[in-house]
């Protein structure tokens, strides 16, 4: 349905191409193109082509109505040294062209493209078409193919409807390519937080949460020291600490070169205070993290927690795969990793202190320990090493 304010002309209406650019987004443009070209023309095929003269593996074609499922995949070897790309390359971004525009149509059908492939469709031998992407060796060419016979009747309607499509199409490649590398960068940069063993957390100037880590999301849930506010905004429990905590944000997002900063937020009496250590994310050229060189994360702070309450867990599992340990072996070290003394695990195991000596022992042997110190040591780096 078009807009009352569209001319009578308009082939294609607003809410149309509203759609390509939200297709753009959500990564289906092309898809999305096929299908609206074929809704508007019924006796043609339609297809983008993805060129790469430098990377043949790269080479696909999308297509409709191109001989539907018994269609063949396109050869790989087909795209290379292809006549009918080389003279896509020619043509500029944005500009319509016909086939007659390319080279003969003679020439055309004896070209490998045509014969190997295309020809298993119909004699898909004419068609118009627009380059709506190009980026080095790699380009995006958008088809629209017929027979010779009809092109008298076809022709100019498909010009006109890709003269109305080219320009919204190059600009919604152009989203399409920008959204989805910063869906990359996005995920580049939450692979990076995993990696810290601590918690950790992400935050503009403002102290507004923008990312975090599993372990950071435990910490919040248990709302010691930190919590999260309705408006996403990291507070301290202690509003003393908030003020104390958002103004060393301010100023560390405020920094030029990527130094850490330590804060330590008071905490209830009896408990060590709350240690953050603040790292600005600065530009690519000062920065030694690798999530720095993304523009998204520049000018943020990253707040790394250490806090007594994060109870560090190794699987029982994997303690069997890695030392060979025992039920009762595992549940030995589990307890020493929670800070447990062996007269409490041997009252709450209800077993002697000499079974427990000899379980300690073996303990130290399969992990390469000597005493139980080196043990807790290990331990406390294997859990913060593995995922939660």
């Amino acid at each position: 349905m078009r807009d009352a304010t569209e001319g009578a002309d308009a082939l294609v209406s607003r809410c149309e191409i509203v759609r390509l650019f939200e297709a753009a987004v959500e990564g289906n443009l092309h898809g999305v193109a096929l299908d609206l070209i074929c809704d508007r023309m019924s006796d043609v095929a339609c297809l983008i082509y993805r060129q790469d003269d430098a990377i043949a593996a790269n080479i696909d074609i999308m297509h409709r109505r191109l001989g539907g499922t018994a269609m063949p995949p396109f050869p790989i070897e087909l795209g290379t040294d292809c006549a009918l790309f080389r003279e896509h390359r020619r043509q500029s971004v944005g500009n319509v062209f016909t086939s007659d525009a390319l080279m003969p149509r003679d020439a055309f059908r004896a070209t490998r493209f045509f014969i190997d492939w295309l020809a298993k469709a119909g004699d898909f031998d004419a068609s118009c078409g627009v380059v709506i992407t190009r980026d080095q060796a790699v380009q995006t060419v958008l088809e629209i193919r017929y027979a010779a016979h009809d092109a008298r009747r076809l022709e100019s309607h498909a010009v006109a409807l890709l003269e109305q499509l080219s320009l919204p199409l190059v600009q919604a490649s152009r989203i399409a390519d920008l959204a989805f590398d910063a869906g990359r960068a996005q995920t580049e940069a939450q692979n990076f937080l995993e990696l810290s063993s601590f918690p950790t957390f992400i935050v503009d100037k403002r102290c507004r949460l923008k990312a975090m880590n599993g372990r950071g999301e435990s910490l919040l849930r248990h709302a010691s020291g930190l919590v999260l506010g309705m408006d996403h905004t990291l507070h301290a429990v202690d509003p003393t600490n908030t003020a104390l905590l958002q103004g060393a944000v301010e100023q560390a997002s405020l920094a030029h070169k990527s130094r850490s900063e330590v804060v330590a937020l008071r905490a209830k009496s009896g408990r060590a205070p709350q240690v953050l250590t603040l790292t600005p994310l600065v530009g690519p050229s000062h920065g030694r993290l690798p999530c720095t060189g993304n523009r998204a994360l520049q000018g943020k702070v990253a707040i790394i927690a250490i806090d007594g309450w994060d109870t560090l867990r190794i699987g029982r599992d994997t303690l069997w795969t890695i030392f060979g340990l025992t039920t009762r072996e595992s549940e030995l070290a589990l307890a020493l990793l929670e800070g447990r003394t062996l007269p409490e695990f041997a009252q709450d195991q209800s077993v002697s202190k000499q079974t427990l000596r000899n379980q300690l022992s073996s303990l130290l042997r399969k992990t390469g320990t000597s005493r139980q110190s080196e043990l807790l040591a290990l331990l406390l780096q294997m859990a913060r090493a593995l995922p939660l």
